[in-house]
């Protein structure tokens, strides 16, 4: 299959990645030199130079071929032009991103109309998910699957939880319907087997039936209180987003940011906040604005380091708990080693909504975890499938795959070896490296389709 991606930056350089591995064939267009000849050095594909909203790049051969045009530029309009323009020349399927809170919510023609089939907002999912995390009764990242039966959890082990501190997975009191799938270890994911050792600092994964999620997690860390008051450094896009959502849910919310302009766009669109025109990297002015009594500090500037140096030193400085933006895989290790709470990624979530569509609905649901060293994936077994009839420990998965949980009918299975899958089950997989189309493919779903 033929994908068309408009527009090098991180997001299509991420979604690039992603879909190479699916085994798309990728045409990139970009109008910056030196960033398309970074992507000639780097990729698999063919690369042109020139502005992908216009009918002349269009309708060349090799893109007019495309069944899937992407276009992620830094200009919503030239998005949607080139969404416009594809869908005139035979492009069946457009994606556009689509970031400005104004067109967000006052468009008046329907994405239909404007020939888009997905409009991908990655400021605005990240936001909902950092908002996701606050409002979580316990502070543990939680992954819903299985219509919300089935929860996949990560928790970084510290002395004071003897439930899984220096351990044994066997020796564990855990509820018999989760599994530790996985164990992430100074910036390497291990399948643990049942002698393995969970030590302090280790990140530890769990899936399993919810109930036993939520139980097994409330032993481990207690119950935090709601979150009243939240500090936001950054105020782009998806600073203003969260900002705006936690305002309806009635949190006291501060906004700093440096720019003026910006500040005083802030200070319109968002009445119940208080935005504050400053640097927020000056820690005396952190002290002052009471930092030590925040109960959430989120750090969504554009610097990747900055989010995770500020984050640190807030909570050093009594924040409740820290949520920092990252962008760059290679900072993922440094979340768990810093005590950072939760790191958001908005091009890994943009990345598994383009993946979940170019399957056509096939796959459920796809996470891809932070460090990128592993997927979640959520599937059902189809008629035909390798894997339906034979016993787990035959059924030939990649190495570094555990079926986590078979979900038939109402309910959850944690399987054991000779459990046998069956055509229609749904079923939740941990998967390490990008073995999604490997593990696709025995589950009966074929190649590479649009639906």
């Amino acid at each position: 299959m033929t994908t068309t991606i408009i527009g090098a930056g991180k997001i299509g350089t991420e979604i690039a990645i992603r879909l190479l591995q699916e085994g798309h064939d990728i045409v990139i267009i970009e109008k910056n030199e030196a960033k398309l000849q970074k992507i000639v050095e780097d990729f698999d594909c063919l690369c042109l130079r020139g502005n992908g909203s216009t009918a002349k790049i269009l309708s060349s051969p090799n893109v007019a071929k495309s069944e899937l045009l992407i276009a992620v530029t830094n200009s919503d309009e030239v998005n949607m032009i080139a969404c416009m323009t594809a869908k005139q020349i035979g492009i069946p399927r457009t994606i556009a991103r689509i970031r400005d809170p104004d067109y967000a919510k006052n468009i008046i023609i329907s994405k239909e109309a404007l020939g888009i089939d997905l409009i991908i907002n990655p400021e605005y999912a990240a936001a909902m998910e950092i908002n996701r995390f606050l409002t979580m009764a316990l502070p543990v990242h939680m992954e819903p699957f299985a219509r919300g039966q089935v929860q996949l959890a990560d928790i970084t082990v510290n002395e004071s939880m003897p439930l899984f501190s220096n351990k044994k997975l066997v020796d564990m009191d855990i509820p018999r319907s989760l599994l530790i799938v996985a164990i992430s270890r100074n910036g390497g994911m291990i399948i643990p087997g049942g002698q393995d050792v969970v030590l302090p600092g280790d990140t530890i994964y769990l899936l399993g039936h919810s109930d036993a999620i939520n139980t097994t997690c409330a032993k481990a860390k207690k119950k935090r209180a709601r979150v009243q008051k939240v500090m936001i450094l950054g105020g782009g896009r998806i600073g203003f987003y969260l900002a705006e959502r936690l305002c309806t849910q009635g949190m006291k919310v501060k906004v700093i940011e440096q720019n003026n302009d910006q500040c005083r766009e802030l200070a319109e669109k968002l009445p119940e906040a208080f935005v504050l025109c400053a640097d927020g990297s000056d820690l005396e002015l952190l002290c002052h604005e009471g930092i030590k009594d925040i109960d959430a500090f989120v750090t969504v500037t554009g610097l990747d380091e900055e989010n995770l140096l500020l984050a640190l030193l807030a909570k050093q400085m009594g924040a409740q708990r820290v949520i920092a933006k990252v962008s760059r895989p290679g900072y993922a290790p440094l979340v768990e080693q810093l005590g950072v709470d939760y790191a958001i990624s908005p091009r890994l979530i943009t990345a598994s909504e383009v993946l979940r569509f170019t399957k056509g609905g096939r796959l459920l649901s796809l996470s891809l975890l932070l460090n990128e060293k592993a997927e979640v994936i959520e599937l059902i077994v189809q008629h035909g499938s390798k894997i339906a009839g034979r016993p787990l420990h035959k059924s030939g998965l990649p190495a570094g795959t555990i079926i986590g949980t078979i979900m038939r009918g109402n309910k959850v299975i944690i399987p054991q070896g000779n459990d046998i899958i069956k055509e229609h089950d749904r079923l939740v997989i941990f998967a390490l490296g990008h073995n999604v189309n490997i593990i696709e493919s025995m589950c009966g779903l074929g190649g590479i389709r649009l639906e």
